[in-house]
């Protein structure tokens, strides 16, 4: 459930969400909540940003690994950590523990990339 929230944003900054908002044909309000939901999910994994590509934003490694990537083996083994490991050797360990540490805090996400990528 959503709860209603007011703020100011200085006129500039408002103005830059509304163009953002207008390239992605998205209302202001509904800008603002991807936008506060972005800023969040990288405040709380510092190694994610956020990209566009042909399927929409999804969740990246800065070095350039979708998040959806790392976690597709490792769910198609039943979330079998060898299983991961294997598939992606030559990634540090730490950063295989975030990708699953942000799969077990936005499933939904994730399980909704990986359901588009074997569907395609």
């Amino acid at each position: 459930m959503a709860s209603p929230v007011s703020l100011r944003l200085p006129r500039a900054m408002a103005e830059k969400v509304r163009r953002i908002a207008a390239s992605e044909h998205r209302s202001f309000a509904e800008m603002l909540r991807v936008l506060t939901e972005e800023a969040v999910k990288m405040r709380e994994f510092p190694d994610i940003v956020f990209t566009n590509g042909p399927t929409g934003r999804r969740a990246t490694f800065r070095d350039g690994l979708d998040v959806w990537e790392i976690i597709e083996p490792y769910l198609l083994a039943g979330k079998d950590w060898s299983a991961l490991r294997q598939s992606y050797p030559e990634v540090d360990e730490g950063k295989l523990r975030a990708a699953v540490r942000y799969y077990e805090s936005y499933p939904d996400e994730i399980e909704a990339r990986i359901a588009l990528n074997q569907a395609s």
